[in-house]
């Protein structure tokens, strides 16, 4: 890995990928937490308990969006990498930014 344009492009594949399965566990977070909410309230959870979980959703639910605004900024920062480097195009590591890439863009479309 002599040429430093495939070391970038390693990084910024790392770094869409990651924040891809960031993006993804938020949004399974904010589903078991309210799982769990509804599981408090079916046993008959005390007040306080409740208003807790719901402070545990509702900075859950914040991540979101949050995390989606960092993947599409770094999403379209792999992509003009990608574009602009259409020599690598035969390498193994285009291959796998090409990938990552195509998974944070159905992250991104959910």
């Amino acid at each position: 890995m002599a040429d430093p344009r495939i070391r970038q492009l390693v990084i910024k594949t790392g770094v869409v990928k990651r924040l891809t399965k960031e993006k993804s566990c938020y949004q399974k977070d904010v589903l078991i937490e309210q799982s769990r909410m509804e599981k408090f309230r079916g046993e008959g959870a005390d007040d306080h308990v409740l208003r807790k979980q719901e402070e545990v959703i509702q900075e859950c639910i914040m991540m979101v969006p949050d995390s989606k605004r960092r993947l599409q900024k770094e999403y379209e920062v792999l992509e003009k990498y990608l574009n602009d480097e259409q020599d690598l195009k035969e390498t193994e590591a285009y291959t796998k930014g090409a990938e990552i890439l195509k998974a944070a863009k159905v992250e991104l479309d959910v």
